[in-house]
């Protein structure tokens, strides 16, 4: 019968702090160690549910709580600077991680890419005491309008002449940021 190997202090110490950075293989593989037993010594140190472990939440839950596709805070992540951290839970499922302080810093200087009235009373607690006003705020809904053939003649023409976003906005009814995008995407499109 084989004897059981002892963690030491510092393998304990290395298993909490690459939980949820490292696959439990590559952790099992550095202490020298089978799967199971390191599922088991997880267990045995309340640490088995790796997402509740973090203390943060995953893009998946804070759309469910802003009431809002899951995708939209993932464009926030990669495009407008919504602070965010990879985790692997158990084996191999990657989650991204969003601390709720964090999102609180960002939420106050992008507060127009959120409808508030839509997020419970402390859904996400500490709630900011600047919500309870965004939450009376109605928030005008956007709803995506495609361009015409005109609309894209007239844009390259204001364009062209040297008219500024915010111009063309005003012109075109459009937003400065639907402009950038169209004007973007056209110029590469005849290249």
């Amino acid at each position: 019968m084989r004897s059981k190997m002892k963690y030491a202090p510092e393998d304990i110490q290395l298993i909490k702090d690459q939980l949820g950075s490292q696959s439990l293989p590559s952790i099992a593989r550095r202490l020298n160690r089978s799967l199971t037993a390191l599922e088991v010594k997880i267990t045995r140190l309340g640490l088995s549910h790796t997402k509740s472990y973090t203390g943060m939440l995953t893009a998946g839950e804070l759309a469910n709580i802003l009431k809002i596709d899951r995708n939209t805070v993932m464009q926030w992540i990669l495009n407008h600077e919504l602070d965010s951290h990879q985790r692997i839970t158990r084996n191999k499922k990657k989650f991204t991680f969003i601390n709720i302080d964090d999102f609180w810093a960002w939420a106050e200087s992008k507060r127009h890419k959120i409808d508030f009235s839509k997020l419970e009373l402390d859904a996400l607690p500490p709630e900011p005491e600047w919500v309870a006003e965004e939450r009376k705020t109605v928030r005008q809904v956007t709803n995506y309008k495609a361009w015409t053939k005109k609309e894209e003649k007239l844009l390259m023409e204001f364009y062209c002449c040297g008219k500024s976003l915010g111009e063309i906005s005003e012109l075109l009814g459009r937003t400065r940021e639907s402009i950038r995008k169209k004007i973007n995407r056209v110029i590469h499109n005849k290249q």
